[in-house]
């Protein structure tokens, strides 16, 4: 992967699990209704040329713990992926059963991939990602932990094999998967992801009046998303998985 990268925390301490190998399935691998469909939560679409170019979303970090370390919850916001098939540009955070974290970066097709430093954050925290698209093929991804200003970003050049068409605003919940096959869901309750912004050079919107998506593998629905009048996205875990 093109890219460079820019760090500026206030502490370097990682506190999150080296990850498996997993891979994201972009949302419209398969149409909901008619196949497996892997994310939970909220689509702001656009036709092409609409250019989401800056999404935003902030989660508190959940509590997880005596769970199997196999089972996840996978939470970030993105550009692009749903109808838009060439490249997501996405941030997020994996907490597993355990209670461990991965927190993560990707300009998908390329592979997911950590930060270069450790971000210090535990549960409870409230965590804002960023994405912030310059052009078709380049951008930046940021996390922040808003309880104590630490925040690391990387920056992303000359992706000129994956471009974006910064037509998707996605705030998700996702079930990824690990050899072809999805990752067992965490029981993780209701998670929210609020102060939500999608931007391009005409508007700023929130999440509201967005497309709503859930997950679907097997025939049988994971998720009950919502999305709230100010723009909060909730994403409730409903199982069996």
């Amino acid at each position: 992967m093109r890219q460079s990268i820019t760090l500026a925390i206030a502490a370097i301490a990682g506190v999150f699990a080296a990850p498996a190998t997993y891979t994201h399935a972009r949302g419209n691998s398969t149409i909901q209704g008619q196949g497996d469909f892997f994310w939970g939560g909220a689509v702001q679409e656009g036709p092409q040329g609409t250019g989401w170019n800056f999404v935003q979303g902030s989660v508190v970090v959940p509590n997880f713990s005596g769970g199997d370390p196999r089972q996840s919850a996978n939470m970030w916001v993105g550009i692009d992926g749903r109808y838009c098939s060439s490249a997501i540009l996405q941030t997020g955070l994996v907490v597993y059963g355990d209670g461990s974290f991965w927190l993560w970066t990707e300009w998908w097709k390329n592979a997911m991939q950590d930060y270069q430093s450790g971000l210090t954050f535990a549960p409870g925290d409230t965590l804002r990602f960023t994405v912030h698209s310059t052009s078709y093929t380049s951008g930046t991804t940021t996390v922040e932990n808003l309880n104590n200003g630490q925040w690391v970003s990387q920056t992303y050049t000359s992706e000129t094999d994956y471009p974006l068409c910064e037509t998707d605003a996605e705030w998700i919940l996702e079930d990824w998967t690990q050899n072809g096959q999805p990752v067992p869901l965490y029981n993780w309750g209701t998670i929210s992801i609020f102060d939500t912004v999608a931007r391009n050079p005409n508007r700023q919107v929130t999440a509201a009046g967005a497309d709503i998506v859930n997950i679907n593998i097997n025939g049988y629905t994971l998720t009950e998303s919502n999305v709230q009048s100010d723009g909060t996205v909730s994403v409730t875990y409903i199982g069996p998985n």
